[in-house]
Parts: structure tokens; C-alpha cells; sequence
């Protein structure tokens, strides 16, 4: 499902006008009664819980150990969401980790996770749609001082006003139209982090940029 940052340009409560990244012409977006609105809310390490479902983005030291660029704690309501361990874009030289975090000691997270095979800290790959399929795996994140920890929370339209950046889920509705089935308003500034080639979330300081993460 494409992903798509985008700034608004209006709403009149059915029908959301953006301004997708990089483009010079907008998009009407439907938002239906059942679209999920999520906000951001800035969090820090500590916050985070045994029992908190989390996505990390991270990169791999040639030791193969973890350093998290940016965490961010999902909702109950999305538990299980894009969850194992994989490249945020193939080939690249990040990687996805979404799980269940088992223990927080920080600067460091135990987290457990369902992936597509191998097991344990070989278990790799993105959860199949069946549970009793994949395989059970396990890994530690170390999170750096700076680190953005961002909480994702229930939000609402009203949180849908000319100058908000969204992140926004797009398909194809019963007319044709693209409608969103999901977007998360992202209000929260972060640095920008230097990384290798295949970046997946490259860009500056919480800019406008195409994006493809979250729920």
C-alpha cells in the first residue's frame, strides 16, 4: 500500500487536499469514518515498557550489532503491525524491527518478534498473515542518547489543518479515487541522521519526504 508524505492544504471533513513531497500539484484524498488517525507525541527512553509493542528503525555494525535511529511505541489497537525483522527497503542497509519488547534496560531493548523463518536471532523477515506460520525470534537494539522515541496516540480531524504533515496510507476507493485508510499527523520534530546508501527514511529535520513506516 503506497505511503505518502504530505502537507494539507484543507479539509472540509470528508475530503482531505494535500500536498504530497516533491510534487507541485495537489491531491484530494477521501477520509472515511473509518480511517485511523494517529498523532505523535515525543517520549523518552525510559517511557518504554516490557509489554510495549514497538518499531525501531536501525542499522548493523559490521559486528552485526543494533543501533536504533528512532523507536516508536505503537498503540494497543495496532499491536502486531508490521511485525519481524527486515530491510526498510530491499537491499537497503537499515532495517524494520517491529515487536514486543520483552525487557528495557537502558540504553538497550530485548525484543521478541514473529518473522518469516530461521528462529531466534536468526528468525528474519516479515510475520506471515497466519500466527501459527513463521518463526519466533528474538533481538537487542541498543537506543543512543538523542534517539527520538516517539509515542504513536489516537487522534482526531481536528488535528487535520492546513500546515500539518502527514504520513498517509493511499489506495484506491469503490470510485476509483484515492481515499486513506490510514495517516498519522507527525508532530514531532527529529534530526536528521547521515546514513549509508538505501536510505528509507532520508530526509531532513521532519521536512516533507516520501515515507513509508508506519501504520
Amino acid at each position: 500500500m503506497p505511503r505518502i508524505k504530505a502537507v494539507v492544504v484543507s479539509f472540509d471533513g470528508n475530503l482531505l487536499t494535500v500536498m504530497p513531497d516533491g510534487d507541485k500539484q495537489s491531491m484530494k484524498v477521501g477520509v472515511r469514518p473509518a480511517t485511523r488517525i494517529l498523532q505523535e507525541r515525543q517520549k523518552a527512553l525510559a517511557d518504554i515498557q516490557g509489554g510495549d509493542f514497538i518499531g525501531a528503525t536501525m542499522t548493523k555494525t559490521p559486528a552485526g550489532a543494533l543501533n536504533a535511529q528512532e523507536v516508536h511505541i505503537f498503540p494497543p489497537a495496532l499491536r502486531g503491525s508490521g511485525e519481524g525483522f527486515y530491510p526498510a527497503t530491499p537491499g537497503s542497509s537499515r532495517f524494520i524491527l517491529n515487536g514486543t519488547v520483552s525487557e528495557a534496560a537502558a540504553p538497550l531493548l530485548m525484543v521478541k518478534f514473529r518473522g518469516a523463518g530461521g528462529d531466534g536471532a536468526k528468525c528474519i523477515g516479515r510475520a506471515p498473515v497466519n500466527p501459527l506460520n513463521g518463526c519466533q525470534g528474538n533481538a537487542t537494539i541498543a537506543v543512543a542518547p538523542g534517539a527520538p522515541v516517539i509515542a504513536l496516540v489516537t487522534g482526531n480531524k481536528s488535528l487535520l489543518v492546513p500546515g500539518a504533515v502527514l504520513a498517509l496510507s493511499i489506495l484506491a476507493g469503490p470510485d476509483g479515487k484515492p481515499v486513506t485508510p490510514g495517516l498519522t499527523v507527525e508532530s514531532v520534530t527529529t534530526p536528521p541522521v547521515p546514513l549509508p546508501a538505501g536510505p528509507h527514511y532520508a530526509q531532513p529535520a521532519r521536512a516533507p519526504a516520501a515515507k513509508a513506516a508506519r501504520p
